[in-house]
């Protein structure tokens, strides 16, 4: 099926008498040229080698605790070499997506969920769906692997889509536009924002892990907090509040050893003390090992039987009465929102019994109308699988990478390349979700640098309130507890679209808006530490630029004038940060807004008055303006009313 803008793979395939395989069909693709460059997202887990140690040791030594493994390397090779068969029940494929920059079509690693080519002057997106009978792969090399978890003596689906474009942001656009046709795929800018991200968030899993979680620790953490003028709005309670039974969910209420009060009391107590959105951590399948025949009794719905416990059955209406009931509960409870984990394991539930797409689609539906139907946002989480994104209709916030692990340089280099590579095309389905991050780990300032430039939601894990960076939090909100944030999911930058800053001395540069202003975040996560110098034009942003700007630099608040096709000199050690900030010079004289604050535009209000334009100001703090092409301070107050004189 072709389109002006690229083209659909239809597949239908029918076999009489001898049922066909799991994996019925490979295709070798030709793109259109040999390309100059490679981006691949892949599913192979390609960091495998050291993550699980690197959980083990800092998560615990976060904590104030003796690790439970070795240290992991301090500058670990990634990607990993990762050995794989061919067949998905035997290799490591993750639940998230992993980038890597493949040196030829021969190194495109197998489970590539979406590839940028660049073929001279054009581009070629791929991306891989999961759709009708069909669920489907890239790799090893530019191949399509078909994959249906059921034999079958007939399937027809549409595995993969390939945009096409002069400009790679638009070839990704055209390959999701064309994936919609046939998916139930909407895109972020059509569903509605989730309305707990407006604010800063805390959640339990780093701070609590499962050991420590209980009704008195949240409220103690939570309280600490807000004593020190952090503005939590938000909570999600998350992995370790359950009454298990062999593993396996036994009880729609709390363990009452942790809570003995009740959700309800705990959620009560919180909004007491001013949080307005909490939300509850559980599996796609309720539990890692399913739930009991009880739990399934108390809810008066069915299951479907595997290993130790029961999962949500394969088909939309059983699997809905599940969800719906359960999201009524948690309703009833005061939860305004559900971080659903574990949502790749729809794969490997129903092989043998239900077709890998089909029951995808039915279980993913499901959750999500039942979410919806009774007023519950979804934070999707292990959710990076073709069965997962291709069936995101209605929710609009997902994990954009792995954990991740405080207090671990490495994972502050690697956790951002993840993300930042990774939202070139997860933003288009969902808010990328950055994940939660210690406001006291030495690389606090990058975290949060990156999640304020992810467009998604921002929450902190802090254990200990009395370690809190206040100063930091205070750098990203304002007074009234809102998140300074960009106006659109930040994008690697063109230059960097088929570099690796991770092993390469090149600067890993985000770029998006704020009011209109475009703003660039420049980060070095440098595996070997290296002290890295950059003259950046400005033709490389992902939107076009005219006129004159003033580029002020937030952190070193060096500033200067620069044309649209000018560049800007930096140059950062290891794990540093700035952020470059463009203010359109108009007869020169510029507003760039809030010096306290990581993006100065954002709590600037532009208000026409007859033919002069007016600033009203959201935040108190120092305006920083330019005048005559001079810069210049004045104070303000939150409400101020200055002229621009533009």
């Amino acid at each position: 099926m072709r389109y002006d803008y690229g083209s659909i793979v239809e597949l239908s395939v029918k076999s009489k008498g001898v049922d066909l395989s799991e994996y019925p069909v490979s295709i070798s693709l030709n793109p259109g040229g040999q390309p100059q460059g490679l981006l691949a997202l892949t599913l192979l887990n390609l960091a495998g080698p050291f993550m699980d140690r690197a959980f083990n040791y800092y998560s615990y030594v976060a904590q104030g605790k003796a690790p439970r493994s070795e240290p992991p390397p301090e500058r670990p090779e990634y990607p990993g070499k990762v050995n794989y068969v061919g067949k998905w029940e035997h290799d490591p494929v993750s639940c998230w997506a992993y980038p890597t920059f493949p040196g030829g079509l021969n190194e495109i690693p197998p489970y590539t969920v979406f590839l940028l080519a660049k073929l001279g002057d054009s581009y070629e997106a791929y991306l891989a769906l999961s759709s009708g009978q069909l669920t489907g792969f890239i790799g090893p090399g530019l191949r399509l692997i078909i994959f249906t978890g059921r034999p079958s003596q007939g399937i027809k689906g549409w595995p993969l889509v390939i945009g096409v474009s002069k400009d790679p942001y638009e070839a990704i656009d055209n390959a999701v536009k064309l994936a919609s046709i046939v998916a139930p795929i909407k895109h972020r800018k059509s569903k509605a924002k989730p309305k707990f991200m407006n604010g800063l968030g805390w959640c339990s899993w780093n701070a609590l892990l499962t050991d420590d979680l209980n009704h008195e620790s949240v409220i103690r953490i939570i309280k600490g907090l807000m004593d020190k003028g952090v503005p939590i709005r938000w909570i999600i309670i998350d992995d370790g509040w359950q009454e298990l039974r062999n593993g396996s969910l036994n009880n729609v209420k709390p363990d009452p050893s942790k809570f003995p009060r009740g959700f309800k009391a705990l959620v009560n107590e919180l909004k007491a003390l001013g949080i307005e959105d909490a939300g509850l951590w559980f599996t796609i399948n309720m539990y890692w090992r399913g739930v009991t025949e009880d739990f399934l009794n108390s809810l008066g719905v069915e299951g479907y039987k595997t290993g130790a416990g029961y999962v949500p059955m394969p088909n939309l209406d059983s699997a809905f009465r599940l969800y719906d009931t359960w999201f009524r509960i948690l309703k009833s409870e005061g939860f305004s929102f559900a971080k659903v984990d574990n949502q790749w394991i729809v794969h490997r539930l129903y092989w043998g019994f239900a077709n890998d797409a089909e029951a995808s689609r039915a279980v993913e539906l499901a959750l999500q109308l039942a979410a919806a139907s009774n007023g519950i946002d979804i934070l999707n989480c292990m959710d990076m699988s073709p069965g997962n994104y291709s069936n995101y209709a209605l929710s609009n916030v997902m994990r954009a990478s792995q954990d991740y692990i405080p207090m671990w340089r490495a994972d502050a280099k690697l956790h951002t390349l993840w993300n930042a590579y990774n939202s070139l095309l997860y933003n288009h389905f969902a808010y990328p979700d950055y994940d939660m991050w210690m406001s006291y780990d030495p690389s606090a300032r990058l975290m949060a640098v990156t999640r304020i430039f992810s467009g998604g939601p921002v929450y902190i894990t802090d254990r200990e309130p009395e370690k809190t960076n206040v100063e930091l939090i205070k750098w990203i909100t304002l007074s009234n507890g809102e998140v300074v944030r960009v106006n659109e999911p930040a994008l690697p930058t063109r230059d960097i679209l088929f570099r690796d800053p991770y092993n390469e001395a090149v600067l890993l540069k985000l770029a998006s808006a704020v009011n209109g202003y475009p703003v660039i975040a420049f980060m070095n996560i440098n595996r070997g530490g290296l002290r890295i110098s950059e003259e950046f034009r400005l033709s490389n942003m992902p939107m076009e630029l005219s006129s004159k700007y003033v580029y002020y630099k937030v952190i070193s608040g060096e500033w200067g004038i620069i044309e649209a096709n000018g560049s800007v000199k930096v140059e950062l050690n290891e794990l540093e940060v700035e952020i470059v900030v463009l203010a359109p010079l108009i007869n020169g004289n510029a507003v760039i807004g809030i010096m306290e604050k990581a993006l100065p535009p954002y709590p600037l209000e532009f208000i026409k008055i007859d033919s002069k334009i007016m600033v009203r100001t959201k935040d108190a703090g120092t305006l920083l303006y330019v005048r005559d092409n001079t810069l210049g301070k004045v104070n303000v107050k939150v409400g101020s009313i200055i002229e621009t004189s533009q």
